[in-house]
């Protein structure tokens, strides 16, 4: 298999037949193809929504790849305590460790985020030049090109989160043989590049589904605007900021979910909440396995064999420093046996059986909650102090506290900025988002941070040497020697 980070698959999105929006196959195996049978493809709109639908595929495939989604974004952040044991690789993670015997290429690696983005750039590449009378109508082709937008949007924000700096390919390989390696680019100009796509994705895209099976599975206007929202944030440019989370809150597209026995649905998806999210949906051929898939050691796997097989089980010291108030909804929601030694997330809890009363097929079916309004709510919040419009923030920080039934807020300032932080460590409790709402905030590496004491060891010197980012797999400087090591991580691998 090639290593260098560009020269992938040129023409990877020649699955024509092999994937629609509802099914998920094993398209990574496919052979390039040349520029000429690119071409061809590209004819008609039933081309281009298979392509977009391979697209949303890639991605799923990629976030689903040894549960890096959860990896990145929770093992970071002493969320659980994960039992060295039964899954040592992950133990070193949530100790802060991201290099170790365990800690395998599949992490380190961004080879499959590289296959994706050979896609969407295709699809950019082509879609608009397919004459209009080749789709159904104007508004699909317009569809099409907004999601490829917010897709590559959205995959060069991940992968700066991850990171850092990466390299920056806008164009797709038509011709494998003419492909060449590029150096990394600066996650700042990345992310302009990001924002710059979603105006495109904005102008495309409109709020709210003609189809309402696709809520938030398939990116909408407000899809966009939530990105843009967390791009702007994570830059610090609260104004901005402020005015995408303005866009999502007030078009009346979304609604939290207010019905407490309706709550979690809200993980199932499609919820009246949800934004963005990647579908893993039993009913549509879209559900994970348990009897071999990574989710099953980690989070699913208990619900149908023995608790003693948990292999993250949450972290009492976590659960109690940010749950206090133990009525509060989420305890109650998200915890099963909280302050056991074996107590677990329940969020991703609804197991489906392939085989019906013989239970022997388990199939997990929660999506992969991206962005959802509570989440857009609570970063407005933070915008608005960082702003110094303390009241409009803490109006928003209450309406979440009050759906979970606990007291309003009442300070202000820099205690206010530290509520709504824990306000979003709480409701976004295994979601992907902590490691990074700790980074953005600057509390990774802050000696007086006391939200992880145990994460002290990633301290002021290693975040300026960006260690608090991943190291790329070494074995991508085999034939690319244009591509530098992160500087922390130099010598370490």
């Amino acid at each position: 298999m090639k290593r260098n980070i560009i020269r992938y698959t040129a023409g990877l999105l020649m699955i024509t037949g092999l994937i629609s929006v509802s099914s998920c196959k094993k398209i990574l195996d496919l052979q390039p193809h040349n520029s000429t049978f690119t071409n061809a493809y590209f004819t008609n709109g039933t081309d281009a929504n298979t392509a977009i639908a391979g697209a949303y595929a890639l991605l799923r495939s990629v976030l689903l790849n040894n549960y890096s989604f959860h990896v990145y974004g929770d093992a970071t952040t002493s969320e659980f305590s994960i039992n060295s044991g039964l899954d040592d690789a992950n133990y070193n993670i949530s100790n802060g460790e991201f290099t170790g015997l365990n800690v395998g290429p599949g992490i380190w690696n961004w080879l499959n985020y590289y296959q994706l983005l050979q896609q969407i750039n295709l699809i950019i590449n082509k879609v608009p030049s397919i004459p209009i009378n080749k789709f159904s109508n104007q508004d699909d082709k317009n569809q099409i090109i907004g999601e490829a937008y917010y897709l590559r949007a959205f995959t060069y924000f991940y992968m700066t989160r991850v990171w850092g700096d990466v390299p920056l390919k806008l164009q797709p390989d038509l011709d494998v043989s003419q492909a060449v390696n590029i150096p990394r680019t600066p996650a700042a100009d990345v992310l302009k590049q990001c924002l710059a796509d979603l105006k495109i994705a904005e102008s495309n895209l409109v709020f709210g589904y003609a189809d309402e099976s696709q809520r938030a599975v398939r990116a909408n206007k407000g899809s966009a605007f939530a990105l843009e929202a967390h791009i702007t944030a994570w830059t610090h440019d609260y104004a901005a900021c402020e005015q995408a989370t303005a866009q999502v809150i007030n078009n009346g597209q979304y609604h939290l979910v207010t019905d407490t026995s309706q709550f979690s649905k809200i993980f199932i998806g499609k919820s009246v909440e949800g934004i963005f999210e990647i579908n893993i949906d039993y009913q549509q051929s879209e559900g994970i396995s348990l009897n071999y898939y990574g989710y099953a050691p980690t989070i699913a796997f208990p619900f149908v064999a023995q608790k003693s097989n948990l292999e993250w089980p949450v972290s009492t010291l976590y659960v109690n420093t940010l749950f206090k108030d133990t009525t509060d909804l989420r305890y109650k929601k998200y915890f099963f046996q909280a302050q056991s030694t074996s107590g677990q997330t329940i969020k991703y809890s609804n197991i489906t059986y392939a085989d019906g009363s013989a239970k022997n097929d388990p199939r997990l079916s929660n999506n992969i909650i991206i962005f959802r309004l509570a989440d857009i709510m609570l970063l407005r919040a933070e915008a608005l102090n960082q702003l110094g419009r303390d009241g409009e923030a803490l109006t928003l920080l209450n309406t979440i506290r009050s759906r979970a039934g606990i007291a309003n807020y009442t300070g202000a300032g820099n205690a206010l900025a530290r509520t709504i932080l824990e306000e979003r460590l709480r409701e976004l409790f295994y979601e992907g988002q902590s490691f990074y709402d700790l980074v953005r905030t600057k509390q990774i590496g802050n000696s007086s941070s006391s939200f992880i004491s145990d994460y002290s060891h990633i301290n002021d010197t290693r975040v300026n040497q960006g260690g608090y980012l991943w190291p790329i797999d070494p074995t991508m400087f085999k034939d690319d020697f244009v591509l530098k090591q992160t500087p922390y991580w130099q010598g370490k691998l």
